[in-house]
């Protein structure tokens, strides 16, 4: 699949090694990189690229308004997250800003690889040690409920129609787990059946991609 990939990080050396994992793949084209969220903006208006890696900790502006921001001139960019042991705050408010994948600056080669290629094709991506990274973390906006960023992520499995086994496999997690989760964010809800999340997930537009 062709991708036009733009790589918005403030380290120059972390860029770089990305660049040279990526290029590797022929079909994939870097066009270009950005240091800071505003830098990452303009490049999105100006580049359209089909992919943005951004940086979780740009230095002059939150997640939450970068990926607004570039949600606005580019409403169709996939985002793929990327965090360090120390940003899951900043790492939950990016995947509850829209951001479509999360991995670890620190992930393997083929966690990049396997996280362009599913939010390519529509789906999400979280690698084991981003969703370690996230357990526990609120989800902020204006949601209610309250949930957690993994409770988030099952809300959005199970309204699009997975069944619990479906979105144990995919977040690499017990079944019991998502029995357990499920049962949590039906209560923080206020949700007594499986057609009212549906419509919570529609009402609060987390089922549109």
């Amino acid at each position: 699949m062709s991708l036009k990939i733009l790589i918005a990080d403030s380290n120059e050396i972390v860029r770089r090694g990305i660049r040279t994992l990526l290029e590797e793949r022929r079909e994939w084209k870097i066009c270009g990189e950005a240091q800071t969220g505003g830098e990452a903006i303009e490049k999105v208006k100006t580049l359209n690229p089909d992919v943005l890696l951004l940086d979780v900790a740009l230095p002059d502006m939150d997640p939450a308004e970068a990926i607004s921001g570039i949600k606005a001139v580019s409403p169709t960019i996939k985002i793929v997250a990327l965090a360090m042991p120390a940003s899951g705050k900043p790492a939950a408010r990016a995947m509850a800003a829209g951001a479509s994948g999360l991995a670890m600056k620190s992930d393997a080669a083929t966690d990049f690889i396997e996280a362009i290629q599913n939010i390519a094709q529509k789906q999400g991506f979280i690698s084991p040690a981003a969703s370690r990274l996230l357990e526990g973390q609120p989800v902020r906006g204006e949601m209610p409920g309250d949930l957690t960023v993994r409770e988030f992520q099952i809300t959005k499995l199970l309204a699009k129609g997975q069944t619990n086994r479906e979105v144990a496999r995919a977040l690499d997690i017990s079944v019991r787990t998502v029995d357990v989760h499920r049962t949590n964010i039906m209560r923080k809800l206020k949700l007594a059946t499986y057609s009212e999340l549906v419509q919570f997930a529609v009402r609060y537009k987390l089922i549109e991609d």
